[in-house]
């Protein structure tokens, strides 16, 4: 016992003498790098693949010119009759495929709304030049992405939190635009990269692809609407649940454990924070299950 004591200390040892040398890591970085590595998967949660009952479904959506008739282009959806209902009633903008436990999910991030970033070539009939009073644009524009998001179909609950930190697009909305998490660009801060937004609540990065980090105004406005699927494959909701109260988030994850019309079996529910302003924020820095991965 004691020369495995004298082993893991070494190992320690050695770890924060090597972070300590390429960039300042102190002990305690070393403990959070070794316990991120010990998290293991605990249970599982299946979402439901139907509606209530009462609810019709289409069999697959095949739209090569949908229009949401918010002012923006018209986009390509397209989801096979083998994906869960309350995706192919909700989703634009994206084309899904059911690749084993996966939803393969791509997009080319173009919003289907008006925005003052719609500013390159061919977008003017696209552009709206409004912004909110005290709003500013930013250096870039809307640029087409080419985004592909595997998210599991069956989520996965974990023994510890899983940082987001490094991974822009950490969820895909119902309008086939990524969101990013509550915090800014390197060098920024999110409460002053906020003004950018534009009357969506949208902005571009320096590569041009647009994305929300707050409350998606197209979407839902301090309501219970479906706003998307995270990155580990649990829904988005507005700010309020479906029995139009402000749920408590989980201080971590900002989920909680719900059983909205989508999923009446039960699942975990990401909501938009109940805030204002830069604090309305869709998720900040942790997943509540295993994220997938995006390309």
């Amino acid at each position: 016992m004691l020369r495995l004591r004298s082993i893991l200390l070494t190992a320690v040892a050695v770890l924060v003498w090597n972070c300590d040398s390429s960039g300042g890591t102190d002990l305690s970085s070393a403990a959070v790098l070794l316990s991120s590595s010990q998290c293991k998967p605990t249970t599982t949660t299946t979402m439901p693949t139907t509606l209530t009952s009462n609810t019709s479904c289409p069999t697959a959506i095949s739209e090569t010119a949908d229009n949401l008739g918010f002012g923006g282009p018209t986009c390509v959806t397209s989801i096979p009759a083998e994906a869960p209902c309350w995706m192919k009633t909700n989703f634009h903008c994206v084309t899904v495929a059911i690749v084993g436990s996966n939803y393969v999910i791509t997009t080319t991030d173009r919003p289907p709304h008006s925005s003052s970033y719609y500013t390159g070539a061919g977008d003017s009939p696209y552009y709206d030049s409004a912004m909110d009073s005290g709003f500013h644009t930013n250096p870039n524009h809307i640029i087409v992405q080419n985004i592909t998001m595997t998210i599991p179909t069956t989520p996965t609950v974990t023994d510890c939190s899983q940082s987001n930190a490094g991974t822009d697009s950490v969820g895909i909305t119902t309008l086939g635009v990524v969101i990013f998490n509550n915090q800014a660009a390197p060098g920024d801060s999110f409460s002053t990269e906020y003004y950018t937004m534009d009357p969506a609540q949208g902005h571009p990065q320096n590569t041009g692809k647009y994305h929300y980090h707050t409350e998606p105004y197209k979407i839902t406005n301090n309501d219970d609407n479906l706003v998307g699927l995270m990155l580990d494959g649990f829904p988005i909701y507005g700010k309020k649940n479906q029995s139009g109260s402000y749920p408590t988030l989980d201080s971590t994850t900002h989920t909680t454990s719900c059983t909205p019309t989508e999923f009446p079996d039960g699942t975990y529910c990401y909501h938009v924070e109940n805030n204002t302003g830069y604090n309305g924020y869709i998720i900040g820095s942790y997943f509540k299950g295993t994220p997938g991965s995006v390309d």
